[in-house]
């Protein structure tokens, strides 16, 4: 059987499976919630200064899209404009007035229209751009403030936190030496109870002899002075 030990040796051996050891736990950093209060409030202060101090890079919110639609939409316009002018070529061509002047001025005027309309076309999608990046730029600055002063509000609530413990060790200080103290003054009690028993074990038997009536004796001495003295001779002559 499982747990019992070969006759020869004598030996019991364990086979029962044993339970793994624990790993040690790893001591957890102490938090200082007055060091958290300090830290915090330099961060907001800095964070708070660098949203309001710092320039406003416009350019890093620009969506990099932007001027690869306005190279494709350049890029359409000027293969319109050179459809359009080799139309009117071709038409010269068939009116046998090709290089002409008139052919010039419809070509100057075709080229000067497809210009408006690419004027019409890129203008707002850069004003739309850059006023997209400028909302976004603002709206980064707003979170940063607001995510300082959020910061700012949790360095508040660590000092109240530090100033209320503080507060709570005062507290727990003065009622521990109040305890101390009454201790103290109860054992101060007990000792001068102690100190005092053999004489108020002798109270009782000293009354006593003070209510009984004890026998007194006096004695008198009498000062006759000089004449006493001769007075008493007289007798003896």
């Amino acid at each position: 059987m499982a747990g019992q030990g070969s006759k020869g040796g004598g030996q019991v051996v364990n086979t029962q499976p044993t339970a793994m050891t624990a790993a040690p736990m790893q001591p957890q950093p102490s938090f200082n919630v007055n060091q958290a209060a300090s830290t915090g409030l330099q961060n907001a202060m800095g964070a708070t200064q660098q949203a309001v101090a710092a320039p406003l890079n416009v350019g890093a919110y620009m969506n990099p899209y932007t001027q690869s639609v306005i190279d494709t939409t350049q890029a359409d316009i000027e293969r319109q404009r050179q459809m359009a002018v080799n139309d009117l070529g071709a038409a010269a061509t068939r009116a046998n007035a090709f290089g002409g002047s008139r052919q010039g001025v419809a070509e100057g005027v075709t080229n000067a229209e497809f210009g408006r309309v690419a004027g019409n076309l890129i203008a707002p999608m850069r004003r739309d751009a850059f006023n997209t990046a400028m909302s976004n730029a603002m709206t980064d600055r707003s979170q940063r403030l607001s995510a300082a002063n959020q910061l700012g509000g949790l360095a508040n609530q660590a000092f109240t936190t530090g100033r209320t413990i503080n507060q709570d060790m005062m507290q727990q200080g003065v009622l521990q030496r109040a305890l101390q103290q009454s201790l103290i003054d109860a054992a101060r009690q007990d000792f001068a109870g102690y100190a005092n028993s053999p004489m108020q074990s002798l109270s009782p038997t000293i009354a006593a002899l003070g209510a009984a009536p004890v026998p007194q004796s006096s004695t008198t001495r009498q000062n006759p002075g000089i004449l006493g003295i001769l007075g008493g001779l007289l007798p003896f002559f």
